[in-house]
């Protein structure tokens, strides 16, 4: 998993920029399906894992249809194949679920691994066909739901596939949920690019919502998913007198606030090398130990208990630590919590070597070099503390992942696993003489509970 991947995958959903290319069936950019259109007749020339190749879109008419567009390069859309076939069992003979796959060289190669591994039995067709310039993708996983009378009635991401969601479907019953985006110019215009741009200041000149006037300002609201995605690691950024959150859990506004993120504490590698880093040093999460903890469970497809927050301060006098003390006065001033910085023992995966060999490893040289997709990874003359990195990428939301194998000089590792998989990857890091093992650390943890002033 290269760099620039993080923020596509961490916190809460990831997509992967997919621009489709013109053919000559598609349709205007302002004629995209959209909800509630009819289902547009389409063509399927090359179907996979169903009773025929080649079918047109009358084939599933009279039950509901799931169709998610998927792609090679989209983390995401490999990660929640698994959670996606135990949806397509359990409503089987209710609901059909259809992939479509992007053309690509490797495409149907590393779909057949994933199949293999997770037993999965989801039909997919590998045609780069019109389809795609038809529906307009350009963002995956785009996901069309369809009622059993052919009318669309939801365009989402496949994050949002949820059995009571699938049920209402099937009932026909409304639900709100988050839009996804086309390559419709009108509906970016209004959605995404130009709503919101994030090199200007939130409510600022109408970006991103309602005009106002500030000398100085703080704003916390709930979000707005045309304002897309945008946070920083750490409150020592480029941005010297602001801090701008938006489209965030509570959990990254108080790791932000309370926690040493004036130093950035993603793992090393994967941040800004010349800056403090205290990876390792602190807990992932806060622990919360409240009786209102539900605050800190969100769901991005309804946008529950997910927040924008906004502080600009002159910048005479703006220091990171000021910022952070402002943001702590504002989120205890709205949510009434207490939170201290407590040393607690906590969870962490910890790289230990199997063998006692202190050429375990040890790279042959050459340029040093890093390839590999979601089942295999190849390095050479490379840190090992790049593979924790690289596992870390497919499994943020475990607990920190720390290196005690005492290797200190740079390796050549060579390991086929399904990197969504922690079984996987231990067993064959294990044939390599490695191993991930759950164990404790003391981590400096932040601690929420409730307020005793309020």
């Amino acid at each position: 998993m290269s760099c620039y991947s993080i923020k596509k995958i961490m916190i809460f959903f990831a997509f992967s920029f997919l621009i489709s290319a013109c053919t000559n069936n598609v349709r205007s950019q302002n004629n995209f399906p959209k909800i509630g259109d009819r289902l547009p007749s389409f063509y399927l020339h090359d179907l996979h894992y169903y009773s025929k190749t080649k079918v047109s879109s009358d084939i599933f008419s009279g039950k509901p249809l799931i169709i998610d567009f998927v792609s090679e390069g989209c983390d995401a859309c490999f990660l929640d194949f698994a959670r996606i076939d135990s949806l397509k069992k359990e409503f089987e003979g209710k609901v059909q679920f259809l992939l479509v796959g992007k053309r690509s060289p490797t495409m149907q190669k590393q779909y057949e691994r994933y199949m293999k591994h997770y037993g999965l039995d989801l039909p997919i067709d590998y045609d780069d066909s019109a389809i795609w310039d038809q529906f307009g993708v350009w963002l995956v996983p785009y996901t069309v739901w369809i009622d059993a009378d052919g009318i669309i009635r939801q365009i989402t991401t496949s994050f949002a596939l949820k059995r009571d969601r699938i049920n209402n479907l099937i009932a026909g019953k409304n639900q709100t949920l988050t839009v996804s985006v086309n390559q419709s110019d009108e509906y970016n215009k209004t959605n995404y690019g130009n709503f919101f741009d994030n090199d200007k200041i939130l409510l600022t000149d109408g970006n991103g919502g309602a005009d106002t006037s500030f000398l100085y300002r703080s704003i916390l609201c709930k979000w707005d998913y045309r304002t897309y995605f945008y946070w920083d690691y750490f409150i020592n950024s480029e941005n010297k007198n602001r801090i701008q959150e938006v489209g965030v859990s509570l959990n990254m506004l108080f790791n932000l606030a309370f926690g040493d993120t004036v130093n950035c504490q993603v793992p090393k590698l994967l941040g800004n090398d010349t800056s403090l880093n205290h990876y390792g040093e602190w807990a992932r999460y806060p622990l919360v130990e409240s009786s209102r903890s539900s605050l800190f469970s969100y769901d991005q497809d309804s946008a529950k208990n997910i927040f924008s927050y906004s502080l600009v301060i002159p910048e005479a006098g703006a220091t990171a630590k000021k910022l952070q003390h402002m943001m702590q006065t504002d989120l205890k001033n709205y949510f009434s919590f207490e939170v201290h910085v407590e040393t607690r023992k906590m969870p962490c995966w910890k790289m230990i070597a199997l063998k006692n060999d202190g050429e375990l490893l040890k790279t042959r040289g050459g340029l040093s070099k890093l390839t590999g997709d979601f089942s295999h990874y190849k390095m050479q003359n490379e840190p090992i503390q790049l593979l924790l990195n690289e596992i870390w990428g497919f499994h943020q939301y475990e607990p920190i992942f720390i290196d005690e194998t005492g290797i200190n000089y740079n390796i050549d590792l060579d390991i086929d696993a399904v990197m969504s998989d922690m079984n996987d990857i231990r067993r064959a890091l294990q044939q390599n003489g490695l191993d991930l093992v759950l164990g404790e650390k003391d981590l400096k943890t932040i601690v929420v509970r409730d307020s005793r002033e309020f």
